[in-house]
């Protein structure tokens, strides 16, 4: 079977997991866990590819490049070695395309869809933990790369976050979700958008109330990045957060994400 003919399984919901996603996400946008994979690297020429493998010094570039190459070509996605090539997707993943003095990576769109494609391939892999950080540089390209790249992301969302229970960022997934609906539909019929707000808002109570079991302070900490631990690319998701708010205005998103920022 050929990588672009994998067959999809439908994801068993984790325990602790009881808020499922409204049903017409799915229906909109069904769930593929190589969408994202096969759309980026697609996007990817031969020559990117080569300077991802080089990303770290050109050191190990050529087994770099042989592990990087079936990806590439759509063959099936297994578990990632340790080194090769995780270490320059790892690398090319923290890029920043709007920062010309940045290293390594690229700047503009060919940087973005370098970093999309390192990405998707870090959150789809099987042997990795589930990452905010990573996600939220992957929604940021997707942003920037357009309506296309963003539904290759929410498909793969719509799947992905089936996958996920606590302690796996799974609030930050249905939120980066939600945000790329946004984008793609920022007038959602107000029922569609209701159902929405309600669903982050279960899934953000349900993880906030499971770490408080162990961490008292988490209670007062801020809607959605109280949740990360360590804090990474915190800013990004507070400015997300922000625009998601701005848009939707008075409509529930926005209503539901200004009851929850300081006064």
């Amino acid at each position: 079977m050929r990588g672009d003919e994998i067959e999809f399984k439908e994801p068993i919901l984790p325990k602790g997991t009881p808020f499922p996603m409204p049903p017409w996400i799915q229906e909109d946008f069904p769930p593929n866990p190589r969408a994202a994979v096969d759309y980026f690297r697609r996007t990817v020429d031969a020559g990117m590819l080569q300077e991802i493998a080089e990303a770290d010094y050109a050191q190990g570039s050529e087994k770099h490049l042989q592990a990087l190459r079936p990806i590439w070509s759509g063959a099936n996605l297994t578990e990632l070695n340790s080194w090769y090539p995780r270490e320059v997707l790892e690398l090319i993943r923290w890029s920043e395309p709007e920062d010309p003095e940045w290293k390594p990576g690229a700047t503009g769109l060919r940087g973005h869809r370098m970093r999309a494609f390192s990405c998707a391939v870090l959150l789809a892999a099987p042997n990795l933990e589930n990452d905010q950080a990573t996600l939220i540089q992957l929604v940021d390209s997707g942003f920037v790369l357009g309506p296309d790249a963003q539904k290759a992301i929410v498909c793969f969302l719509t799947w992905k976050v089936g996958t996920l229970d606590r302690e796996n960022d799974r609030p930050f997934f249905a939120f980066a979700l939600a945000s790329l609906l946004q984008a793609l539909e920022p007038k959602l019929p107000i029922a569609k958008e209701q159902e929405l707000a309600d669903w982050l808002q279960q899934e953000e109570a349900a993880e906030r109330s499971h770490q408080a079991k162990r961490d008292k302070s988490c209670q007062t900490s801020p809607w959605l990045v109280g949740l990360s631990p360590n804090g990474q690319r915190n800013t990004r998701w507070e400015s997300l957060l922000q625009k998601v708010g701005q848009t939707s205005g008075s409509r529930p998103l926005g209503v539901m994400l200004a009851k929850h920022q300081p006064q």
